[in-house]
């Protein structure tokens, strides 16, 4: 249904929006187990909190890098100029030209 109602997935953004505020009081340093299917069978892992969500962040940074990509191969321009640029990656910086 998210994928076809926008009301649907508008209603599923503000939910984990509301989740992801209730964070901001959470202990980062929380252990968790993880478990994922690393190619030869799952494994469990602990990570902290804070862990999962930076690997989390930096893992949204890369799919929104590969949407910035694709929207300006389709000539849509993104208002946003930070969209999809993880804020460690160095800019490119102009020389001053200044001629005199």
């Amino acid at each position: 249904m998210i994928e076809r109602d926008c009301n649907c997935a508008i209603s599923e953004i503000d939910t984990v929006a509301s989740k992801l505020k209730d964070l901001y009081s959470a202990d980062l340093t929380l252990l968790l187990d993880v478990e994922d299917d690393l190619g030869d069978g799952n494994v469990t892992l602990q990570y902290t909190l804070g862990a999962i969500l930076a690997q989390a962040n930096g893992h949204t940074v890369h799919h929104y890098a590969i949407i910035g990509y694709i929207m300006d191969r389709l000539d849509v321009v993104i208002e946003d100029e930070n969209f999809g640029y993880n804020p460690t990656t160095p800019k490119a910086v102009l020389k001053n030209t200044k001629v005199g």
